[in-house]
């Protein structure tokens, strides 16, 4: 399962709602076991919701991996973890930030070609037909989600 924040939907004024709405679609996946790839602009638990999407970690907490986005919109300095960063390490979570625009990338065209089990006015759940392999290299920096 992917959960993200559909791109052509953000707006920095809608934090505090889309936080709302990663809480229940996390407790949704979680009661039914689902770990998802959680994908959204910004620094995932940011106090400054100007910053990123201000969840806790209990909103969250059933990801199974989770990727920051910098956009053009939104350029807030890569999260270090620090708001996340037991329980992130003590659950061997991949946390990825992403530079659109450099090297980095995500296939938007591909994700959205998923079948969508529930959208929100600022989420879309979808799920792929096979589960994800995640290639996660810290050392270089590196990352391959197929």
């Amino acid at each position: 399962d992917l959960v993200y924040v559909k791109p052509e939907d953000f707006d920095t004024s809608r934090m505090g709602e889309m936080a709302r709405e990663v809480s229940r679609v996390n407790a949704s996946l979680k009661a039914e076991k689902r770990p998802y790839l959680l994908i959204g602009p910004g620094r995932w638990g940011s106090f400054d919701p100007w910053l990123g999407i201000p969840v806790k970690w209990e909103d969250i907490n059933g990801a199974g991996a989770i990727i920051e986005l910098r956009t053009a919109d939104l350029k807030a300095d890569p999260s270090q973890g620090s708001h996340f960063f037991q329980q992130i390490t003590t659950h061997g979570l991949p946390y990825l930030t992403i530079s659109e625009g450099d090297d980095d990338f995500i296939r938007w065209e591909r994700i959205r070609k998923y079948p969508t089990i529930q959208e929100t006015a600022h989420l879309c759940h979808a799920r792929r037909p096979s589960p994800m392999l995640i290639k996660c290299n810290g050392r270089d920096s590196q990352c391959i989600i197929a």
